[in-house]
């Protein structure tokens, strides 16, 4: 039981969730000093269940009082118990996109490693499949909100969850928690290499991410970790728009940089366990192109109609490989949707080879291909409203074919 002398703290805090600002900041620090006593005088339990009324709020930001917020905080980064009563009441995607908006992601930092060392468990084998999809989608789906965007979140989720999912001992994940909450400002680095996005920082593009990281002294060390992958992703990070010159000064820097610094092997199993080869592999997959990929190639000045063809033939085979993983049919209706019909009806005639034993395909193959011949109504009568620019992308292919001297009365081939 609390002794009565601490009793005001809980009668005080109350009192500020109901009406912020009652309490005067000089008494806060008073009360984390007195939670401190309560700790070494044994009544870590005791004080966790004084606690339990406050945790559900506190976890989900809805505690509008920032020194209210803030004190809850404290204690919860003391409390030997918090992670085991987290189980089963909260699910971390959903606790995870919850603060997308809110940001703070240092506080959700912090949330995640209090959970991991207090004995928080959690189906991480599933919880891993639903980030490596959202990680890989991430060029796809894109982020939001700047620093504060999706996909900075979703990698410190990820990584706190291939560290409760290693092998290691309950004493080896406290080590790893602990080194993942003193260099995340290092391993974005790795995380923005390994996606192909860049997450919580608001370059433009990999060199002056790179140039950013070899910036940094106190990071020179670990050098060698990021050079490793972006050695690896260079051509491809080169044309996601980093211009190829920048990216190979950038590169020497760093190259030049880790010749006067000796390497260390500080995070050797960290970054073992957060981007082991099955993660690589699966980054490395296909991937749904986004509708500004698809753009630039069907705009492009050089295209013909064989290679459109053959980029048909080849998104095709993307959308049913991807089917075979964890795609959905609607997945699939929502990418077609938003493709002109010159490329979503090839495709969808591909696909009615492509999937003809696919019972889920057969389902919605018509209502699908329906959707597709009304959009390209509606083409129709806009390429008969609108006189486009020369060069524009219009209706598909129909502007560009006619600058390039292509007959727009020609359709493009079924495979």
């Amino acid at each position: 039981m609390i002794p009565k002398q601490y009793q005001s703290i809980f009668v005080f805090l109350r009192e500020e969730i109901q009406k912020s600002g009652d309490v005067q900041g000089y008494e806060w620090i008073y009360f984390k000093k007195d939670a401190e006593k309560l700790i070494v005088q044994g009544h870590m339990q005791d004080l966790h269940e004084q606690m339990l009324e406050f945790y559900e709020d506190y976890l989900w930001k809805r505690v509008e009082s920032d020194a209210a917020w803030d004190f809850i905080d404290f204690v919860a980064q003391r409390d030997d118990y918090f992670g085991a009563w987290a189980t089963g009441r909260v699910d971390l995607m959903e606790l995870v996109e919850c603060w997308i908006d809110k940001g703070q992601s240092r506080k959700m930092l912090a949330l995640l490693r209090q959970m991991g060392l207090t004995g928080y468990d959690a189906d991480w084998e599933n919880l891993r499949t639903l980030l490596d999809e959202k990680l890989r989608r991430m060029e796809v789906d894109g982020t939001r909100n700047g620093m504060k965007e999706t996909g900075y979140f979703y990698c410190l989720l990820h990584a706190f969850t291939m560290i409760m999912l290693s092998a290691h001992t309950k004493e080896g994940k406290a080590k790893l928690l602990e080194q993942f909450d003193g260099n995340w400002g290092f391993l974005r680095y790795m995380y923005s290499v390994m996606t192909r996005v860049i997450i919580g920082f608001k370059f433009a593009n990999f060199a002056s991410l790179t140039n950013c990281l070899t910036n940094d002294k106190e990071l020179e060390p670990f050098f060698h970790f990021y050079h490793s992958v972006l050695k690896e992703r260079f051509n491809e990070l080169c044309a996601k728009g980093t211009k190829k010159e920048k990216l190979e000064k950038a590169f020497q820097k760093l190259e030049q940089c880790m010749k006067q610094t000796t390497p260390s092997d500080e995070l050797n199993e960290l970054c073992e366990v957060l981007f082991p080869e099955d993660f690589k592999e699966m980054l490395n997959r296909h991937r749904l192109p986004s509708y500004q990929e698809l753009e630039k190639v069907t705009a492009s000045a050089a295209v013909t109609i064989k290679e459109l063809e053959e980029k048909v033939g080849q998104m095709a085979q993307q959308y049913t490989e991807l089917l075979e993983e964890s795609v959905t049919i609607e997945q699939i209706e929502a990418e077609l949707e938003k493709l002109p019909t010159s490329l979503s009806m090839p495709i969808w005639m591909q696909l009615n080879i492509l999937l003809a034993g696919n019972k889920a395909w057969l389902n919605k193959m018509l209502s699908i291909r329906d959707k597709i011949l009304a959009k390209q109504q509606e083409e129709m009568q806009m390429n008969m409203n609108i006189t486009a620019q020369p060069g524009s992308y219009v209706n598909g292919m129909v502007q560009q074919q006619t600058n390039n001297g292509i007959a727009t009365n020609r359709q493009i081939a079924a495979l």
